[in-house]
C-alpha cells in the first residue's frame, strides 16, 4: 500500500500566500469628478426689454365709395377705367337718356300750361271774375307740374354719373351697354390723398393706447423693411370683437409719393407702449421657450458662485414670434438668466456651468 504525502505550511508562509495572490489582483480606479453640465444662457438687461409691439394690418383707402346711377337705363358710355385718377365733378358714365328727354318735354308743356292758366286765374281772381277754390285749384295744379318737371330734369341730370370726391377708380363693376337699376354699383372709388391702416390689438394694449395717444407709432413694408413712416391715431373702436377679444384701431397715413401704396396690402405697425421695466414685454431667443403640458416655460439659472448656478423652472406668458425673437409678456424681469440651448436635458434644482451669453 502506497501512502500520499502532504506538504504542511506554517501559519505564516500561508499568510504570505494570500498576500501574494491579493497584490497580482487589479488596483481599484480612482472615482471619477463628473462636472456639471455647460450650459449658454441669456441674461434679460434693458437692451432686451421691448418697448415696442407689433401688429399686423392692412392698408384702406381714406374714403371709399360704390358709385351708381340714381335713376335706371342702359349705358351709353364708360368714361374711366380702372386705376383712373379723377376729380370732383368729373363725368364717370352716362345713360342713354333718350326716355328721360321725353318726359322732361312732356312735363315741361304741362307746367307751361298749368303756368298759363294760373296766371290768368290771378287776372280774373283780382276783378272778382273767379271763384277763390277755382284759383286755389289752379294754383296747387301749377305747384305739382312744377314738381313734376323739377324732378324730370333731376332725372336728365342723373344719367350721368360723376365723381363725389377727388380719387382713384378702384374698380370697374359693370360692361359698356347693360342695363342697370337703381343705386347698381358701377364704380369703386378711394381716395388716396391719405390712408387708412386698421389693426387689432389686445386689451392690455388699448388700455395703454387710450391712455397715451400721443405714442410713437409707425408702419413698415416686407418690401421696404429698412423704412418706417409716421402714423397718427385716427379712431380705436369701443367694442371688442366676440371672438378674438381684440379692438379695432384706424391710424391714417399720409400718401408717399414715391410709393405705389394701394388699399388691401399687409403692413406691419410698430407703436411704442410707456411702461415699467418690470412689467414691459421681453424678447428672448425662440429656443428659450419650451411648451408643456402645463404651459409654457423657460429655465433660468439662479447663480450660486462664479461660473456655477441652479437650474429654476419659470412659467411664463408669451406674445408674437419675430426674427429677434419671442415676446415674454410675463413671468420673466430684468436681471433673469435665461438657458438658451440644450433645455430638454434641464430640470428643477439642476446645478449647471455657464457659457457665453447668447446674442441676437
Amino acid at each position: 500500500m502506497r501512502h500520499q504525502t502532504f506538504g504542511v505550511f506554517s501559519t505564516g508562509s500561508l499568510l504570505g500566500l494570500v498576500l501574494t495572490l491579493s497584490g497580482c489582483s487589479e488596483p481599484e480606479a480612482p472615482e471619477v469628478q463628473v462636472q456639471p453640465r455647460l450650459v449658454n444662457t441669456y441674461t434679460i438687461s434693458r437692451q432686451s426689454v421691448q418697448d415696442w409691439l407689433e401688429f399686423p394690418g392692412v392698408v384702406e383707402a381714406a374714403q371709399s365709395a360704390d358709385l351708381g346711377f340714381r335713376v335706371t337705363g342702359k349705358l351709353a358710355t364708360l368714361e374711366v377705367n380702372e386705376g383712373d385718377t379723377v376729380t370732383t365733378g368729373q363725368v364717370l358714365a352716362t345713360l342713354d337718356d333718350t326716355d328721360y328727354q321725353i318726359q322732361l318735354s312732356s312735363r315741361q308743356a304741362e307746367f307751361d300750361q298749368t303756368n298759363a292758366d294760373f296766371n290768368r286765374a290771378q287776372n280774373l281772381l283780382s276783378q272778382n271774375l273767379i271763384a277763390r277754390a277755382d284759383y286755389d285749384k289752379l294754383e296747387a295744379q301749377r305747384a305739382a307740374s312744377l314738381a313734376a318737371l323739377t324732378a324730370a330734369k333731376q332725372n336728365v341730370q342723373y344719367t350721368k354719373l360723376t365723381a363725389p370726391f377727388d380719387g382713384r377708380i378702384a374698380r370697374r363693376h359693370v360692361d359698356n351697354f347693360e342695363d342697370v337699376s337703381t343705386m347698381q354699383p358701377i364704380f369703386t372709388l378711394q381716395d388716396l390723398s391719405s390712408l387708412h391702416i386698421k389693426v387689432d390689438i389686445p386689451e392690455t394694449v388699448m388700455i395703454k393706447l387710450r391712455q397715451d395717444r400721443a405714442s410713437k407709432i409707425f408702419a413698415s413694408f416686407d418690401s421696404l423693411s429698412d423704412k418706417q413712416y409716421p402714423l397718427a391715431l385716427q379712431a380705436v373702436s369701443t367694442e371688442a370683437d366676440p371672438s378674438s377679444r381684440t379692438y379695432t384701431v384706424t391710424l391714417s397715413m399720409p400718401r408717399v409719393p414715391d410709393l405705389n401704396i394701394l388699399p388691401g396690402m399687409s403692413v406691419t405697425v410698430r407703436g411704442s407702449q410707456q411702461e415699467d421695466i418690470d412689467s414691459a414685454v421681453v424678447m428672448v431667443p425662440t429656443q428659450s421657450v419650451v411648451e408643456t403640458n402645463e404651459g409654457r416655460i423657460v429655465f433660468v439659472v439662479e447663480e450660486q458662485e462664479q461660473g456655477l448656478g441652479i437650474v429654476r423652472v419659470r412659467q411664463v406668458t408669451t406674445g408674437k414670434v419675430s426674427q429677434n425673437g419671442i415676446q415674454v409678456t410675463s413671468g420673466l424681469t430684468l436681471g433673469d438668466r435665461v438657458v438658451t440651448a440644450g433645455m430638454s436635458k434641464m430640470a428643477d434644482g439642476l446645478t449647471v456651468r455657464t457659457s457665453k451669453e447668447w446674442s441676437k
